[in-house]
């Protein structure tokens, strides 16, 4: 890591995301550290944020590399511009509960899941310069902002979680907490396992068919195989709970086939993590 530390304050080369463009990302290099920005938050003066991938492994409990993770995680926080002695994560649990940060959480989580705040996959916060982490192989990171407030939120959400409504509970916390309008929200979806390549069992169908409204659409066969649209599934999620659809960037980059990203289901476990790091300004 001793040449990435060189670079972290190198300044960042923009350009498009080839091979497979995103309509909603930009794609920063810093150095030997890739960055994504989805386009709108990134315009949002109060909002901070990037996914990072490949080369580096951001999770220190496992996959290729896990041992380097914690220098990759300080130096995009240098990157950000936010403390990394404060960096709060989730233990995510493939499930829906998400919780406020309150001041004796700060930092927990940062140094790895050992520590990581228990039992929930989302977190929501209205302090500036604390940064959220989340981790993901396949599952798709949600980011929301609220510039009125200010206030973050932040939800992993693999198919167990879309089917028990993460998103929808992400929004309705951010309503209870912070008073949050949610016309007024600006969301991102990150990179993940899409429906080019994500394929389910019947029992993945059953389930989501008694959760869903829109499961015949989301959970659908798809040239032979049965696949779960997981973009699609958690975009309409936040769009029920009241976010205009022009609110909503998706990445619409699968993790799966495109080797730029860590998947689980490709990699199995040598596979690392992608991480998406979300905090507020002063």
């Amino acid at each position: 890591m001793a040449r990435a530390n060189k670079l972290a304050h190198a300044t960042a080369a923009v350009r498009p995301f080839g091979p497979r463009e995103s309509e909603a990302m930009r794609f920063e290099e810093h150095g030997d550290v890739t960055l994504l920005r989805f386009e709108r938050l990134s315009r949002e003066a109060g909002f901070v944020h990037a996914i990072a991938s490949k080369p580096w492994n951001y999770a220190p409990h496992r996959g290729a590399g896990c041992e380097r993770a914690m220098a990759a995680r300080r130096r995009v926080c240098t990157i950000l511009g936010v403390p990394a002695e404060r960096m709060t994560a989730p233990a995510q649990v493939q499930a829906a509960e998400i919780i406020r940060i309150e001041p004796s959480d700060w930092g927990r989580g940062g140094d790895g899941r050992g520590s990581a705040l228990p039992y929930v996959d989302g977190l929501i916060c209205d302090t500036p310069d604390v940064p959220i982490v989340m981790l993901s192989a396949d599952c798709p990171l949600i980011c929301v902002y609220d510039p009125a407030t200010p206030a973050i939120g932040t939800v992993h959400a693999g198919w167990q979680g879309t089917v028990a409504g993460a998103a929808d509970n992400l929004i309705k916390q951010m309503q209870k907490m912070f008073g949050s309008d949610p016309a007024q929200l600006i969301a991102g979806i990150s990179p993940a396992a899409g429906p080019c390549c994500y394929e389910v069992g019947r029992e993945v169908q059953r389930i989501a068919a008694t959760r869903l409204p829109d499961a015949d659409e989301v959970v659908a066969a798809r040239k032979g195989r049965l696949t779960f649209d997981l973009w699609l599934a958690n975009r309409n999620q936040l769009v029920r709970a009241g976010l205009p659809r022009d609110h909503i960037e998706v990445a619409e980059l699968c993790s799966i086939c495109d080797r730029r990203f860590w998947s689980h289901r490709r990699d199995g476990a040598e596979a690392g993590r992608t991480a998406m790091f979300v905090a507020m300004r002063p």
